[in-house]
C-alpha cells in the first residue's frame, strides 16, 4: 500500500526536524502513542494501541532512521508487531521544504501488511491509517507551529 501526502507548517526547517526526532513530540502527536524511546541516534522504540476495524490491539514497533539530509530529508523504516495481531512493515521518505512563510512537509510511503492486520484488508487498514496520518499532522503542525497561526494538513492519497 503506498501513501502519499503533504502539509504546510508553520515552522522552520529546522525546528520542524528538531521535532520529528523528539520523543516527547512524537508520543503527544501520535493517536494511541503509549511510549516513545530513543534507543539510539537512529533507532526509536514505540509501543502503540491501534483500532483498525474490530482489530484493537497493542503492537510494539521500531523505527530506523536512514538517509538523513539535514534538515531536509529523511528516510523511515520500520515494523509494528502485535502479539497474534499481526504486523506492519514499511518505509517512509520525509521530507522538508522552505516555501515563503511555511515549511511543507510531504511524505511518500510504502507499507506491508501481515497476520490479522493483513486480514482486516487494505481498504479498511488503509481509511485507518489515513485518519492516523491526518491526527497526526494536525498533532504536530499545532505542535510546530504554536504562536505562528493555524495549519491545515492535506489529506493522504492511496
Amino acid at each position: 500500500m503506498e501513501l502519499v501526502g503533504q502539509v504546510d507548517l508553520n515552522a522552520t526547517p529546522e525546528a520542524i526536524w528538531a521535532a520529528l526526532f523528539d520523543p516527547a513530540v512524537l508520543q503527544g502527536c501520535f493517536p494511541g502513542c503509549k511510549s516513545v524511546e530513543r534507543k539510539s541516534e537512529t533507532e526509536y522504540a514505540a509501543v502503540l494501541q491501534v483500532k483498525v476495524g474490530p482489530l484493537n490491539a497493542g503492537f510494539n514497533g521500531l523505527i530506523t532512521l536512514t538517509d538523513p539530509e539535514y534538515p531536509s530529508a529523511v528516510t523511515l523504516a520500520g515494523t509494528l508487531s502485535g502479539a497474534g495481531a499481526g504486523f506492519a512493515k514499511g518505509t517512509a521518505r520525509i521530507t522538508l521544504r522552505p516555501r515563503d512563510l511555511v515549511t511543507e512537509l510531504s511524505y511518500r510511503a510504502d507499507l506491508r501488511l501481515g497476520g490479522k492486520l493483513a486480514a482486516v484488508g487494505d481498504r479498511l487498514f488503509g481509511t485507518a491509517v489515513k485518519r492516523n496520518i491526518a491526527d497526526f499532522l494536525a498533532a504536530f503542525a499545532a505542535t510546530v507551529g504554536a504562536g505562528r497561526g493555524d495549519t491545515a494538513p492535506r489529506a493522504a492519497s492511496l
